[in-house]
């Protein structure tokens, strides 16, 4: 019985092993993929994504006809009056990832919040997508 893989999980598993070279000093930067959780309530869908160390000033999430596409950077420092021994952390990381909205979402209502590394994006749903009874005469 042949099985077939989607070709996005191919990507995925290609891409979370990837290097990006950046920075002067030749640096590799891990590329982050987090992964996301898709779920649908009643009035809207939320992407979660776990995004550890990612401050809301380095998260950016645009919208360009039905593509949300979210990129974020992290960068850790050596304190001040501290001096690096040993790095098994990846000094920088990045990543950018997008997601193909439907006619069901209700863009100009699009929100997200950070909460202790956990984003969440918030995709109201159309009026017009949205369940209805309809009356018998």
């Amino acid at each position: 019985m042949n099985t077939l893989i989607p070709l996005t999980r191919i990507f995925d598993a290609a891409l979370n092993n990837s290097f990006d070279h950046a920075g002067s000093e030749h640096t590799m930067l891990p590329a982050m993929s987090p992964r996301a959780d898709i779920v649908e309530g009643e009035r809207e869908f939320q992407i979660t994504m776990d995004v550890p160390g990612v401050k809301a000033d380095n998260l950016e999430i645009d919208l360009e006809n039905q593509t949300l596409t979210v990129k974020a950077s992290r960068e850790d420092k050596v304190a001040d009056g501290f001096e690096l021994r040993r790095r098994e952390r990846p000094r920088a990381s990045r990543f950018e990832r997008s997601f193909t909205l439907g006619n069901a979402v209700d863009p100009d209502n699009i929100s997200a919040s950070l909460d202790s590394g956990v984003l969440v994006i918030s995709l109201p749903k159309t009026e017009k997508s949205l369940p209805r009874r309809i009356e018998v005469k």
